[in-house]
């Protein structure tokens, strides 16, 4: 997520657990092509953090990540055009893999596999240094517990449905109280003797009125985009 940001990709001050939630999806459902599993629905594992991110524009995509793009598509393209069984995801994999030990810093292939046993079997220094300072961490993790028990820690959490649904309540709100204000000035328009307090009062109901139509609106499109990301099945999956 460090690197994303950086790059410039994930604007700063982004919701960094959707986001991590978001990665681990994508690269797990690399994985699973790669063994020939099916991946899992995004809407359905993800929905609702995806939405998050959607509406708050967390991602900016620099220039010239659409020369990249398209110079994917067009070999991707090219290359089931030639071959129906083209996958540039397992050409491509021997490439990433040898990319991802030269940043790891390996230098051979035998110090590779060392690597893998030394994490294997624990004979490492991450390994000695974690069982070295574990009752530490287990005398934190005490002490933690002790300050939320005492009341001087207090945790908070974050929860994406009440948020939605707390907007939807304000949205609500905002419709009802247009349409009392709508209907009061009618009645003043009604009960009024002179012809200026009427149009007045017609007036202010006209734009009372309009406020809650376009609030309306609002609502049905907050309702459409929920049930875009919440619902667990396609329109073709119904079928």
């Amino acid at each position: 997520v460090d690197g994303v940001e950086e790059a410039g990709v994930l604007a700063k001050g982004a919701d960094r657990l959707a986001v991590e939630k978001l990665a681990r999806f994508f690269m797990r459902s690399f994985k699973d092509k790669q063994l020939g599993k099916s991946g899992g629905n995004i809407k359905q594992t993800i929905g609702t953090d995806l939405q998050t991110l959607t509406e708050n524009n967390v991602f900016r995509f620099p220039s010239t990540f659409t020369f990249i793009f398209r110079s994917f598509a067009s070999i991707d393209g090219i290359g089931k055009g030639l071959d129906p069984n083209y996958d540039i995801g397992k050409l491509a994999q021997p490439f990433v893999e040898k990319f991802i030990d030269a940043q790891k810093g390996y230098k051979s292939e035998s110090e590779k596999k060392f690597n893998l046993f030394s994490k294997a079997t624990g004979l490492n220094k991450e390994d000695i240094n974690t069982a070295v300072s574990s009752p530490k961490k287990i005398a934190y993790i005490e002490e933690t517990i002790r300050s939320m028990e005492s009341g001087t820690l207090k945790i908070r959490v974050r929860s994406l449905e009440n948020e939605k649904a707390l907007e939807r309540m304000e949205l609500t709100q905002g419709r009802m109280e247009n349409i009392l204000l709508c209907s009061l000035l009618l009645n003043i328009a009604g009960i009024a003797a002179g012809p200026i307090f009427s149009s007045i009062g017609v007036l202010g109901a006209t734009v009372f009125g309009f406020k809650a139509f376009t609030t309306n609106t609002k609502i049905k499109k907050f309702d459409k985009t929920q049930a875009k990301f919440v619902q667990t099945k396609f329109v073709d999956d119904e079928e």
